[in-house]
This record gives C-alpha cells, structure tokens and sequence, in this order.
C-alpha cells in the first residue's frame, strides 16, 4: 500500500485512469481479506456428542461457517490410528462415515481441520476434535423358567450378549415391577465385546402365579443417548406347578415293562394243552362202546386213536348174531 501511494507522489494526468483502477483494485482486495479474516471462521460438529453403536452405521459431520472462499477439509486421528472410514466433501460440509462402526473407534481422538481460502484453520481455537464414544446392547434371554414348582427353589439366568462397555453395565432382575436384585459390573475390563450373566435364585409362591419376571440391562451413560438405546429388558411369565407330578417317579416303576416277563408266562400259550382238553368231544360221545376203544388205548396217546376206536364201531361184534 505504501509502496502504492509513494508512486502516485506526482502522477500525471495521463496516468490517473489507470491510478484509480489501481486504487479500485487494492481496495476491493483489502475488504475481501479483511472480511475473510474479521468473521468468525468455526467449526462445528453435529452430533454434538457422538454415540455410536458398535456395528451399526454412523456419520460424524464437520461444517465451516464465516467463510465467504471455497473450504477444504481433512480429518485425522490424533493417535494417527487408522479411522476406518470414508469422507464425503460437499461445499462447506464435510461428513465422515463409519460403516459399521468398530470397537477400536472407543479410544480415538478424532480432529476436523480446515482451509478457508489459503488460510489454514488447524491451529486455530475454533478447530473443533471430538471422541466418538461406542456402545453396544443386545436384548437380554432368560432360562431355567421352564420347570417351576411352588415352594421349590429355582435359579433364573440372564444373558445379555455382546456388551461394551460392560464396566458401567447395570442388570436389575424385577418381580412384578419390583427390583428384586441389582447386579453392577464395574470390576469388568471392558475391552471388547462382552456376554454378561447374571442369576437369581428365587422360590415361587402360589400367588406369583402369572406375574412377570423381567431381566432388565442398563449402560450407565451420561452423555445423548436415548433411554430406549439405554436399557434393554426382556419378561417371562411365572408359570408353575403346585406340587411335584406323581408321575415323575412311576417312571421308573414303570421299567418292570421291560419285565415283561408275563409274556414268558404267556408262552403257556404253546402249552394249549386245553386244546387237548378239547377232547371232551370223545366224552361227548357217551356211545357205551367208548369202553372197547379204551381196550385200544395201548395205541399211542395220536388223536389217531379216536379215529380207530370209530373203526371197531363200524364192526359191530354183535351184528354175527
């Protein structure tokens, strides 16, 4: 500018057009760079605070405001780990997209840099870097519901599986809508996904008869995440029996089938002798000359011999007289 105004110390008349078109010019230009530099440059991150769910899709955006020239943006770990992402550039928004989001993500620090103009925005206060916290919670399962007996104790089980992280994990066993039993797992190392158990012992009554017992999980986080991403909870309905069945133990009383030895003892069926005390048929034949036939009994015991004995029958002794 100095160097402007000394070489128009004694400017001709010849020479003022293209002095004010100069001027014009210079001036113009110092507005632009002034408004560029004057206005807030910033960055902002949207969500504010991000939470992710391990294999779920999540996008992380960067937008410049206060920047009249074309922006550039680059995103970096400040770990220099690797991000495992793609960036989608479009005017003065950038997105960053996590496709599925991976449990590595949970320690990485990660910075929006930008360029507004020739202006390098990275070292300035407004940069914006951001910790992506990343979570997952499946729906908890319930066992050893399936044989109840009132006045009998039975041990439930609840597995909530693929849990991170698991050390601020809350799982509360309800009867009815009451906590019955709190479990936290603070001790946990959390450093992967996790399946987490918990049991509780309980001895049904008879009025519990059909009321809920319900599993409830919770990640114990501050930061925006809905309650329904929060807490899982499953419930099963109390079903039990008021006694034993009787029947249990006839099932080893019922092995003597395998004794069935009674049908050993209908092998007498082979011995169907009666069929032998069928032969009541001779002594259905009162005829008196039954006797002679019992001359002929020497014969062997052959139903052949009843035959014979009609045989002396058609005889007839007598019939010489």
């Amino acid at each position: 500018m100095f160097a402007l105004f000394s070489h128009i110390s004694n400017p001709s008349l010849c020479d003022l057009p293209n002095f004010l078109l100069k001027m014009e010019r210079v001036i113009l230009g110092f507005m632009m760079v002034h408004s560029i530099t004057a206005s807030a440059f910033t960055l902002d991150f949207s969500p504010l605070n991000p939470v992710a769910r391990a294999g779920d899709r999540f996008v992380l955006e960067c937008r410049a405001t206060g920047c009249a020239a074309a922006v550039s943006f680059s995103w970096r770990s400040l770990k220099d780990l690797p991000l495992n992402s793609k960036i989608e550039n479009n005017g003065s928004v950038s997105r960053q997209i996590f496709d599925p989001v991976q449990i590595d993500l949970k320690s990485t620090t990660v910075a929006c840099l930008a360029t507004c103009g020739d202006k390098i925005l990275s070292k300035r206060p407004s940069q914006k870097t951001t910790k992506v916290i990343v979570y997952s919670l499946e729906q908890p399962e319930i066992s050893g519901t399936g044989d109840m007996v009132v006045g009998q104790e039975s041990v439930f089980t609840c597995t909530v599986p693929k849990v991170f992280p698991s050390n601020v994990l809350t799982v509360q066993w309800l009867l009815n809508d009451r906590v019955v039993k709190e479990e936290e797992f603070s001790t946990s190392k959390a450093l992967s996904l996790e399946e987490i158990q918990s049991q509780y012992a309980h001895t049904p009554r008879q009025e519990e008869q059909g009321r809920a017992l319900t599993c409830k999980a919770t990640l114990n986080l501050t930061l925006d995440l809905p309650k329904d991403r929060r807490s899982r909870e499953t419930s099963v309905v109390m079903a039990m029996r008021s006694t034993p069945e009787p029947t249990t133990t006839p099932e080893p009383t019922a092995t003597p089938e395998p004794t069935t030895t009674q049908v050993q003892t209908t092998t007498p069926e082979p011995t169907t002798t009666p069929e032998p005390t069928t032969t009541p048929e001779p002594t259905a034949t009162p005829e008196p000359t039954t006797t002679q036939v019992q001359t002929t009994t020497p014969e062997p015991t052959t139903t052949r011999v009843q035959t014979t004995t009609r045989e002396p029958t058609t005889t007839q002794a007598p019939s010489p007289w």
